[in-house]
């Protein structure tokens, strides 16, 4: 005896009280023959918000995206993205100051006094040494000045000059031996090794060395 649903299978009660077949296009949802559940319908979305449809292939667990923004997707790396580099370190290319870089006469003295007060980063040995060359040139004008003023009976001025430039060598100088220091991957307190008998030699042979090719712990 045949069932008022008609050509449906008989003796069975559509699930949902909706019986199966073809329904058209609701609430933006293309039609197809699919089966109602939960209201939703199964199957490929068209792109929405941006992103793109359809599946992404896996690559070590995570899916690559696609370039949004104007900035470049970067290739899976174990799992985690590779970022470009960050804090001003490049991996290529002419390094800074601070970075152990070459740098010239004028550079060198007006990197180590806007740095004086400055014990990280690294001091190439350009960097260092034609501050010293300054240094040593200033020295020279520090003591005919004094002289000059010992002459002039003006002691007190002579006395001045000479503190200022103690005090002046002790701040800039001391962080940029630190910093040369630390372009040889040794650590600043290697500078006390001045205090012991020929430790200054010893200061002196670490100064004069090359710095490390490429980034260290430092830098």
């Amino acid at each position: 005896m045949s069932t008022p649903y008609g050509p449906h299978d008989p003796g069975q009660q559509p699930s949902g009280g909706y019986p199966p077949g073809q329904y058209p296009p609701q609430d933006g949802y293309g039609p197809g023959p699919y089966q109602q559940q939960g209201g939703y319908a199964p199957g490929p979305y068209q792109q929405q918000g941006g992103y793109a449809s359809g599946p992404y292939p896996q690559q070590d667990g995570y899916a690559p995206y696609p370039q949004q923004d104007g900035y470049a997707p970067y290739p899976q790396r174990g799992g985690y993205a590779a970022y470009p580099p960050q804090d001003g370190y490049a991996p290529a290319g002419p390094r800074g100051y601070l970075q152990g870089g070459p740098v010239g006469f004028g550079d060198a003295i007006a990197e180590a006094f806007r740095n004086m007060f400055n014990y990280a980063g690294r001091a190439s040995r350009s960097a260092y040494w034609w501050f010293a060359l300054f240094e040593v040139l200033a020295w020279v004008g520090v003591l005919i000045l004094a002289v000059i003023f010992a002459a002039l009976r003006v002691p007190a001025i002579s006395i001045l000059l000479y503190v200022a430039a103690v005090i002046g060598s002790i701040l800039v100088g001391l962080p940029l031996t630190v910093r040369r220091l630390h372009d040889t991957d040794r650590s600043g307190f290697w500078y006390l090794i001045a205090l012991v008998p020929f430790g200054g030699i010893v200061l002196l042979v670490f100064t004069l060395l090359e710095g490390t090719p490429g980034p260290n712990r430092y830098g």
